[in-house]
């Protein structure tokens, strides 16, 4: 009784401090789905057909391993990709059936049909590898909309935005598609 008390106050002890060192991916622990596997057939597709260096989430707050996810290729080009992280393999983005939207491109933001930036109040958020970017909340009425994170690496753009996805938990999943880029993010 001793020992799982013990161990119990430790874990509590020991959790926030491990969180303050990982930053926001802390909530990167736990319920958190890997995605890596689930890419699989996407980056091929998007290897013959964009330049746009990926920025792919290895987890996703929300997801766990009960829940299948498949991963979409909405568009892809010289300009960009979009993909959609979708609850079935017939997901196009339906609210119904998706868990949120990667994009990269080298439009300018204001250009992207699958958020509107122009007129929503956005938040300034630090990245890893002290990249800034801006956080947008999810509109709610009938249902709610994707909260999502745009940031920009030397001439490309990215967002990241997942259904009604608090702001921590979404920094945490952009901040795992930066980690995953292996160092790209020093682009020029």
């Amino acid at each position: 009784m001793r020992l799982a008390f013990g161990l119990s106050v430790f874990s509590l002890l020991w959790y926030p401090a491990q969180a303050r060192a990982l930053g926001s991916e802390a909530h990167c622990l736990g319920s958190l789905f890997p995605t890596n596997s689930a890419y699989t057939k996407a980056v091929t597709v998007l290897q013959s057909k964009t330049s746009v260096p990926f920025r792919l989430p290895t987890c996703v707050w929300g997801l766990d391993s009960n829940d299948e996810v498949h991963v979409i290729v909405k568009s892809a080009d010289e300009v960009g990709y979009a993909l959609v992280l979708g609850a079935s393999p017939d997901c196009n983005g339906q609210h119904s059936c998706s868990y949120g939207t990667v994009i990269g491109t080298l439009r300018p933001l204001d250009q992207i049909d699958e958020y509107n930036v122009t007129r929503r109040p956005r938040t300034r958020v630090k990245l890893h590898h002290r990249l800034r970017g801006y956080f947008y909340a999810p509109v709610c009425n009938a249902y709610c909309s994707d909260s999502f994170i745009t940031w920009t690496e030397g001439r490309y753009n990215y967002i990241i935005g997942l259904k009604a996805e608090k702001k921590s938990d979404l920094l945490a999943s952009v901040n795992s598609a930066i980690e995953a880029s292996g160092g790209e993010w020093r682009l020029k």
